[in-house]
C-alpha cells in the first residue's frame, strides 16, 4: 500500500509502514481504508515540516508511526468506520522496534478500553510526538 506514496524518504520502505498494516489489521480491520494512503502523506510532511527537514531520520521513525495511527484511528472514529470488534491491545498492548518486543498485555486495564480511553489514548498519539520530534528540528536562516 505504502509503495504508491512516492517519492518519500526510507519510512514507506522499512518496516515500519508494514507494521501499520499488520496492527490495524489484527485490531479488527478487515479492509484498510484508502484514506490511510492520504493520512500517511499529511502526517509524513507535517513531521518534515516541524523539523525543517527533507528526510525524516531513522531515529523518529516511531513518531511517524504512531503519528499515522493516532490519524487513522481518530478519522476512523469520526467516521463511524471501527470494527465492531476492535481489538485496542493489538495496536497498544504490544510495542516492537527492530528486534525488541514489549508486551502490555498485562498492564493494568490495558484490555478495559471505554470510548473515554480510547479517544484519550489517540489523542496522546496524536500530541505526544512535537516533544520528542523537536529534538530533531533544524534551524533554517
Amino acid at each position: 500500500m505504502f509503495k504508491d506514496l512516492v517519492p518519500m524518504d526510507e519510512f514507506f520502505a522499512s518496516i515500519y509502514a508494514d507494521d501499520i498494516l499488520v496492527a490495524l489489521k489484527a485490531a479488527g480491520f478487515e479492509e484498510i481504508d484508502p484514506s490511510l494512503k492520504m493520512i500517511a502523506v499529511k502526517e509524513h510532511m507535517r513531521l518534515k515540516n516541524f523539523c525543517n527537514i527533507v528526510f525524516i531520520p531513522e531515529r523518529i521513525y516511531y513518531l511517524l508511526y504512531e503519528m499515522i495511527l493516532g490519524s487513522f484511528l481518530e478519522t476512523m472514529y469520526q467516521n463511524g468506520k471501527l470494527p465492531k470488534s476492535f481489538d485496542f491491545a493489538e495496536i497498544a498492548g504490544r510495542v516492537q522496534i527492530g528486534d525488541t518486543s514489549v508486551e502490555l498485555e498485562g498492564d493494568k486495564n490495558i484490555n478495559d478500553m471505554s470510548e473515554a480511553k480510547l479517544l484519550n489514548w489517540i489523542g496522546s498519539l496524536k500530541s505526544s510526538w512535537q516533544k520528542e520530534a523537536i529534538t530533531c528540528r533544524k534551524i533554517e536562516w
